[in-house]
């Protein structure tokens, strides 16, 4: 590996090599653009950088970014890391709660947002920079930049996950052979829709290492999508299945022009296969990428839409890292058996938190699990079947909520749908559906009907609810704790 560079020290050289290309163009509600060029983005960030520093921000302290999707994020991360902090992106929606844990565990020095009594810590907003410049480089802190997530509010208590890997890169190896056969390039134009908390975060820092225009949007509007990609030609576009859907129906991009488009990523939850396919179709197979993982970067698995046309349903194979499917018995499952998936990081180790983290399952020391349930086929691609605390017991026979669910999406008017246990005398447990439906007279027999044409019996849903919305966090995600069955 040749010499190492930084992500905001590739923001540096690119405003020395290109001082005029755009970095970020952020679009408001309205579409109306806002830029800043690789030159102003780098003065900017010396300049807050200048303030975080007169704040007591030093190497190793922990930076608490709560700002919304916005060119003052990306400039408050480069100036923590300029200075050799921790970058923690928060939501800055959260409910206190949330917030008032996570701030408990990685105890920053300094957050960055708007002023909340459940932080303790210094606190300052983006106001304190605003757009002043500072073109006066700022010393090299000596180490390497880290960032960490909170996550967990899908599932229960947020746990906060340092970045196994730094913001580091090899200069000779831009971009590297995994990048490139996902469709990413140098110079390319990218729209990240994700929350900047979230998913958004490693795009957006990843795109300015390989200097690409970012067109960032304040949250996901389908309007927005389609018009940014025909006004700057996007090349590549991050997405979640619940934002695919959605841009499908009328007003968004099915009848726009995607021809600029190269690669299209989604993850972060199963896809219906309906909406893949529909994506394929618009894009190519070859430009559709699925991935899978996880916060704590157990490893990679990832899979290309032709690839995905002879293996439906994966999710792909490692690269890199490696996994195993184990069976309740400890021991390794063979193909086409359900069990838990157990992930071994490329670089080893295990994943670190700051504060208290979960007690991760372990197999034979080195492979570890996050509580996700699959199988592997005859070619080790991998498919996913659910989680395990999401399992229902019916009678003894498991149903994964992830298939049942799958099956309700394909019905032509449901657009989201959420499948829970339900106590039942017998059985022990039984599936119980909850769907949101584009049509307010769907037809709940045909819906049944629809699903006993598909499933087993015992994983068909023993009734069904209809409502406007399911909670989903910003990054797609299905906010199980917050659902409760209609009893």
């Amino acid at each position: 590996m040749g010499r190492l560079t930084t992500v905001e020290q590739r923001v540096t050289a690119l405003a020395t090599a290109h001082p005029h290309r755009e970095a970020i163009i952020f679009l408001a509600h309205d579409g109306a653009p806002t830029s800043i060029t690789y030159r102003g983005l780098d003065r900017r960030v010396n300049h807050c950088a200048r303030v975080l520093a007169s704040h007591g921000v030093g190497v190793r302290h922990v930076v608490a970014i709560a700002l919304p999707n916005g060119i003052d994020h990306v400039v408050a991360a480069l100036a923590a890391w300029r200075l050799g902090a921790t970058v923690l992106a928060l939501d800055p929606r959260s409910p206190a709660r949330e917030t008032e844990e996570a701030a408990d565990a990685a105890r920053p020095a300094l957050f960055v947002g708007t002023p909340r009594k459940e932080v303790s810590c210094p606190v300052i907003t983006a106001a304190a920079w605003g757009d002043g410049e500072d073109a006066e480089p700022l010393p090299s802190p000596g180490v390497p930049p880290r960032s960490a997530l909170a996550t967990g509010g899908s599932s229960g208590r947020p746990r906060v996950i340092l970045r196994r890997r730094s913001w580091e890169y090899a200069e000779d190896d831009l971009p590297s052979a995994h990048d490139r056969a996902m469709g990413l390039r140098l110079d390319q134009v990218q729209l990240i829709t994700l929350p900047l908390f979230h998913g958004g975060f490693g795009a957006m820092h990843q795109a300015l290492v390989l200097g690409h225009t970012v067109v960032l949007t304040p949250m996901f509007i389908p309007r927005l999508v389609a018009t940014a990609i025909e006004r700057y030609a996007v090349d590549m576009l991050r997405l979640v299945p619940t934002m695919m859907t959605l841009l499908l129906k009328p007003g968004g991009v099915v009848d726009r022009d995607l021809s600029s488009v190269v690669a299209m990523h989604h993850g972060t939850g199963p896809c219906p296969p309906e909406v893949k396919r529909a994506w394929m179709k618009l894009l190519g197979p070859e430009r559709v990428f699925e991935t899978y993982g996880s916060q704590e970067q157990l490893g990679f698995v990832w899979i290309r839409g032709d690839e995905w046309l002879a293996h439906p349903g994966s999710v792909g194979r490692p690269a890199p890292g490696t996994l195993v499917i184990v069976d309740q018995s400890g021991r390794e499952a063979p193909p086409g058996t359900v069990g838990e998936v157990f992930q071994r990081p490329a670089t080893g180790g295990r994943p670190e938190y700051l504060g208290d983290g979960p007690a991760l399952r372990t197999w034979r020391q080195e492979y570890f699990s996050v509580g996700d349930l699959g199988l592997l086929d005859a070619d080790g691609y991998l498919h996913l079947k659910g989680r395990v605390q999401e399992t229902i017991n019916v009678g003894g026979a498991k149903v994964f909520p992830a298939e049942v669910e799958g099956v309700l999406v394909e019905y032509p008017s449901v657009v989201d749908a959420c499948v829970l246990a339900r106590d039942h005398p017998v059985q022990g447990q039984v599936p119980y559906a909850i769907v949101v439906s584009t049509d307010p007279r769907i037809s709940l027999p045909d819906l049944d009907r629809h699903c006993r044409q598909r499933l087993s019996a015992h994983k068909v849903p023993v009734d069904y609810e209809v409502r406007d919305s399911l909670p989903r966090s910003d990054a797609g995600k299905l906010r199980r704790p917050a659902i409760r069955p209609d009893t």
